[in-house]
């Protein structure tokens, strides 16, 4: 295809069968190198970027580290419903006050400082199984998407709770009291383990996301106003004084923030991915081209 017939006397350098003619090593013409390669049928280099089997394997070992913590967070609550609420999952929960003060006892401190670490060890599983930034984010979302599915599914092997998907429950305690539906941190957790799968894929496969800071601020905005509607009724569960109408169990949870901001971010991430698809396909054409151009010389 390239006109050579002596591909090992053309990449040695002898020009004889082309007068005037001096021959450049395939290897080191950047133009032709990856042409050549096929034309010859060369093998890649042992040095070349890990098949997805890396990947993949990191994904799986985040996927079982989350299974097995969802499994100690699942029980650490069983046990905290039955210290602190006769094993009772449903509302109101007990909250003292003094002097227009909630009264924490000691292990209620110990819980909100257990919240934030688990937090944190989400988060470090992540980074230890990503390279890039992006990579230890996705890691990190798949891992807390996973662990809060399975934390629901451990719960009712154990105790047969939730009944449904719209069984209220107690999300966090920090900094105040995250209420909702069963059904809503399930919807994140599911989009946090979708996005994050398909960014791994993607970029394990040469496709890079780029995420700049607009990208961020809408998905964080879009997270901050989720949170926001978790939090909406927190007067009311944690029975402030000052209202006799607060009885400490929910009112109807504020679908009106929720839904939309889930929606845009949801809406936010596929139209980034196509962005980012057709971009790289984009490229990839015009490589083609570029390499049928060469194949004509």
């Amino acid at each position: 295809m390239l006109g050579v017939e002596d591909p090992a006397s053309y990449e040695a350098g002898e020009s004889g069968a082309y007068p005037g003619f001096t021959a450049v090593p395939l290897h080191l013409n950047p133009r032709v190198a990856g042409a050549s390669c096929m034309t010859l049928n060369c093998k890649r280099s042992s040095t070349m970027p890990a098949s997805s089997t890396s990947i993949f394997g990191k994904w799986v070992w985040v996927f079982s580290f989350s299974i097995a913590f969802a499994w100690v967070e699942s029980s650490v609550v069983i046990y905290l419903r039955e210290i602190y609420f006769e094993g009772s999952f449903y509302f109101p929960i007990h909250t003292t006050w003094h002097d227009g003060r909630a009264v924490l006892d000691t292990l209620m401190r110990v819980e909100f400082g257990r919240e934030i670490a688990t937090i944190i060890m989400l988060i470090s599983i992540g980074c230890a199984a990503g390279k890039k930034p992006i990579q230890k984010f996705c890691f990190f979302m798949v891992a807390f998407g996973i662990w809060d599915i399975f934390y629901y599914i451990w719960l009712r092997v154990l105790v047969g709770w939730p009944e449904n998907l719209m069984t209220w429950d107690l999300l966090f305690f920090v900094p105040l009291p995250w209420v909702g539906p069963v059904i809503t941190p399930l919807l994140i957790a599911l989009a946090m383990v979708v996005a994050g799968s398909q960014i791994l894929y993607y970029e394990n496969k040469g496709i890079t996301f780029q995420w700049r800071w607009y990208d961020w601020t809408v998905e964080f905005a879009c997270g901050l106003a989720m949170i926001v509607a978790f939090c909406w009724d927190w007067r009311n569960i944690l029975r402030l004084p000052g209202d006799t109408t607060r009885n400490g169990m929910p009112n109807a949870f504020a679908w009106w923030i929720y839904l939309p901001a889930y929606v845009a971010a949801v809406a936010y991430y596929v139209y980034r991915l196509k962005r980012v698809l057709a971009r790289h396909a984009g490229k990839a054409q015009a490589k083609l081209a570029e390499n049928a151009d060469i194949f004509r010389l």
